[in-house]
């Protein structure tokens, strides 16, 4: 049995979430490689919520999921955040265990082979003041979307962006047109 990892990682720009699709074996000797993968994101200067989905990957072992637990407590709390310098980001980290729907058409790869300070930007993340109305407008409606997937995301995340792009369409409504 093959024992390595095979991490794909993509960015959810419209939901700031980066996915990291396990589809090999997490095992104790490949999970410092995925803890490697995490904190490299950080290191990036991406703070959005990373989510591990371990769905397809081919084997999973009890303890590895453990000590990938214990792992994550540890950077929650902020005893592997402060070996940087600064504490852990807020976006925090999950693990999903049942397989996703194939989104891989709506998210981008994440070019994890740069260097490890580059930042966020090139990879489309960027405030939503900046978005055009049009895009606004598609970022409203694959929300919406999205929020009819019971196997999705946590539905107040969803809640939570939904109403942000709400919020930026009447403001900008709101807002006299230049004359």
């Amino acid at each position: 049995m093959d024992q390595s990892l095979h991490a794909l990682v993509k960015i959810d720009v419209i939901s700031d979430v980066v996915r990291i699709d396990i589809r090999g074996s997490l095992t104790q000797a490949s999970r410092s490689a995925l803890m490697q993968i995490i904190q490299r994101v950080r290191r990036m200067g991406i703070t959005a919520h990373i989510s591990v989905d371990l769905g397809r990957a081919t084997f999973i072992e009890s303890s590895a999921l453990a000590g990938l637990r214990n792992d994550l407590n540890a950077i929650d709390r902020g005893a592997a955040g402060q070996e940087f310098g600064r504490p852990s980001a807020p976006g925090g980290v999950s693990l999903e265990l049942s397989p996703r729907a194939d989104d891989s058409a709506t998210l981008q790869t994440l070019d994890m082979s740069g260097n490890a300070t580059a930042s966020a930007a090139p990879a489309g993340t960027r405030r939503l003041t900046r978005f055009s109305d049009d895009e606004l407008l598609a970022a409203s409606d694959s929300v919406f979307g999205l929020l009819d997937d019971p196997a999705g995301m946590a539905r107040s995340e969803l809640l939570a962006t939904y109403d942000e792009i709400g919020l930026e369409i009447s403001r900008r409504e709101a807002e006299p047109e230049p004359v």
